[in-house]
C-alpha cells in the first residue's frame, strides 16, 4: 500500500484497514468464498463527516466506492464488486433511537437482530428478514422480505427518511418531500447513489399475539402432478380475499423430497385455526401424512427461533463465511400457470435427488389478498412491486471449490420457471452481466434510474459489476 493512502490528509483521524495490517483477512474476507474479492483499503468510519472524508479522498483518487454494512451481498458487491475498490465499513456506526412518536433512527451498520432487540425495549417491532445477522444496509435497501411484510410492507417500505452521504461528500437529508429523487434511488438502488449513515424507520406496536406455524405435505413431491396441485392449490388459496387478510405470512420451502410451508400470524391461535387452517388443510389436493404445528410466540422468542435459539444480538465484528451461488426469480401475479409449474416440477423431480451440491428452495409470498407490498404506492425504485412469489434457489458446499456443475443445476433450476420473470438484488447473482442483472432487478423503473444516476453521480463513484450507469 502506497503512503499516499496512509499519509493522506484527507484521511487523517478516521480508521483505516490495509493490507499490512495484521487482522487484513478479517476486515477483507467475503461473505460468499466463492467471490473472494479484495479491496484496495477499507475505511472505518465513526461520523457522518467521515464517510463524507471516505468519499471526498476516493473521488479524487479515483477509486470506486460501495458500503458495507453487513457485508452479506451474495456477490460480494459489499467489497466492491471487483479488487482494488474503496469499502466504507459501517460497523462503527451502531445507533438506535426510538422517539416518542415510533419513528426510530438507526445507524447505518446495525444488524437486524441488535435493531429488533433494541426497539423491543420499547415495545416496538418492525418487518424484517429472518437471518439476523445481516446489515440494515443493503436488506433495507433492495426490499427486504419478512414474515410479517405482508401486513407491514417490506423492510424499505418502513423507511420515512434517510440520512445520505452523496458522491461529492455532501450529507443530506432524503425524504418523500425533501431531495424526493435521491429518496427514490436509495430505496431499492441505495449502492449507485450513496451511502447512507443513518436511517429512519416507521415501527410498528410489538404485536401482542404471533402464531408461528407450519404444515409439512411430503407427499407432494410423490409425483410431479400432486406437486404442482398442491402449489396451484396454495397459490389459489392465498388470492382468496374472503379467507386471507394480510396478516398472514407465508414461505413456502421445496425440495425434490420436501413440500412444506411455514408462516406466522398475527392474531389469535383460535382465530387463525378456524379462519385460515382448517379450511387450507381441508382444500389440499395431497392429504396423506400431513403434520401440522402451531403455537402462540412472544415476539423476541420469535426472534430467538429466527435465530436457531441463540441471541438475535451479535458483535458488530461478527463474522461469517460460506460457500455458495444462488439465482432468484420474481414471479408476478397472478401467480405460475399449471404449465409452468409441471415443468418446474419435472425439473426439480428428476433431477433434484442427484444435486452435484446441497440446495434449497424458498419461495416467499409476496401478494395475494390485501398484501401490503403489492399496495405500496410512495415512489421507490424497487421493481416487483406486482410479485405473487420471490423464488431463491440456493446451492452450497460446506468447503472446497463450488462445482461447474452445481452452477449449472441452480441455473437450470431457476430456468425451469419458465422465462419473463424478474430477480432480487438482495439475492445478487454474480453471473449476470450487468445490463440484463439492471432489468431483472429493476424492471420498468430502469431508465429513470439511469437518468438519475447521471444527475447524482456523475463520476460513477458509487460502483460494483451490476450497479447503475448514467447516460
Amino acid at each position: 500500500m502506497d503512503s499516499s493512502v496512509t499519509d493522506s490528509i484527507e484521511l487523517q483521524g478516521v480508521e483505516i484497514k490495509t493490507h499490512l495490517d495484521p487482522d487484513w483477512e478479517s476486515y477483507s474476507s467475503t461473505y460468499n468464498l466463492r467471490v473472494p474479492v479484495i479491496p484496495k483499503i477499507v475505511i472505518l468510519p465513526a461520523t457522518a463527516e467521515q464517510v463524507s472524508q471516505a468519499i471526498r479522498w476516493a473521488a479524487v483518487h479515483g477509486l470506486k466506492v460501495q458500503a458495507r454494512s453487513g457485508g452479506h451481498s451474495y456477490a460480494s458487491h459489499s467489497n466492491g464488486g471487483v479488487d482494488g475498490s474503496v469499502v466504507v465499513d459501517l460497523r462503527k456506526l451502531q445507533d438506535v433511537e426510538l422517539s416518542q412518536d415510533g419513528i426510530i433512527r438507526v445507524g447505518g451498520g446495525v444488524r437486524l437482530g441488535n435493531l429488533a432487540c433494541a426497539i423491543l425495549r420499547g415495545g416496538r417491532a418492525l418487518a424484517h428478514g429472518t437471518c439476523l445477522n445481516v446489515g440494515i444496509g443493503g436488506h433495507f435497501t433492495h426490499g427486504g422480505f419478512g414474515f410479517t411484510s405482508r401486513a407491514w410492507g417490506l423492510s424499505m417500505d418502513q423507511i420515512v427518511r434517510l440520512d445520505v452521504v452523496m458522491a461529492d461528500g455532501q450529507v443530506v437529508r432524503a425524504l418523500e418531500s425533501e431531495n424526493k429523487d435521491l429518496y427514490l434511488a436509495m430505496r431499492g438502488a441505495a449502492d449507485s447513489f450513496g451511502i447512507i449513515v443513518n436511517f429512519y424507520l416507521r415501527t410498528q406496536e410489538e404485536p401482542k399475539a404471533v402464531i408461528k406455524w407450519s404444515v409439512d405435505i411430503p407427499k407432494a413431491t410423490k409425483s410431479v402432478e400432486s406437486a404442482v396441485e398442491t402449489f396451484a392449490y396454495i397459490q389459489d388459496f392465498v388470492n382468496d380475499a374472503t379467507i386471507i387478510d394480510k396478516y398472514l405470512g407465508i414461505v413456502i420451502f421445496l425440495s425434490h423430497d420436501r413440500f412444506a410451508i411455514e408462516g406466522t400470524y398475527l392474531g389469535d391461535a383460535a382465530e387463525f385455526h378456524d379462519r385460515i387452517l382448517m379450511p387450507l388443510l381441508q382444500g389440499l389436493p395431497v392429504k396423506e401424512a400431513i403434520r401440522t404445528g402451531y403455537r402462540r410466540v412472544e415476539w423476541l422468542a420469535l426472534l430467538r427461533l429466527w435465530a436457531d435459539d441463540k441471541d438475535p444480538e451479535v458483535s458488530p465484528d461478527y463474522e461469517e463465511h460460506l460457500i455458495f451461488f444462488a439465482k432468484s426469480a420474481a414471479v408476478s401475479h397472478p401467480g405460475l400457470s399449471r404449465d409452468e409449474l409441471r415443468q418446474y416440477f419435472t425439473f426439480l423431480l428428476a433431477e433434484g435427488p442427484s444435486a452435484p451440491v446441497d440446495y434449497f428452495i424458498g419461495v416467499q409470498l409476496y401478494g395475494g389478498a390485501n398484501s401490503q407490498i403489492t399496495a405500496n404506492t410512495v415512489p421507490d425504485s424497487y421493481g416487483h412491486r406486482d410479485a405473487m412469489w420471490m423464488f431463491q434457489h440456493y446451492g452450497s458446499v460446506n468447503k472446497g471449490e463450488f462445482p461447474d456443475e452445481g452452477i449449472r443445476f441452480v441455473d437450470n433450476l431457476n430456468k425451469a420457471l419458465g422465462p419473463g420473470h424478474g430477480a432480487s438484488n438482495n439475492y445478487a447473482d454474480p453471473s449476470l452481466e450487468r445490463d440484463e442483472a439492471q432489468k431483472l432487478y429493476y424492471g420498468k423503473k430502469l431508465e429513470g434510474l439511469v437518468k438519475l444516476k447521471g444527475v447524482l453521480d456523475p463520476q460513477d463513484v458509487f460502483s460494483h459489476p451490476q450497479s447503475i450507469r448514467g447516460e
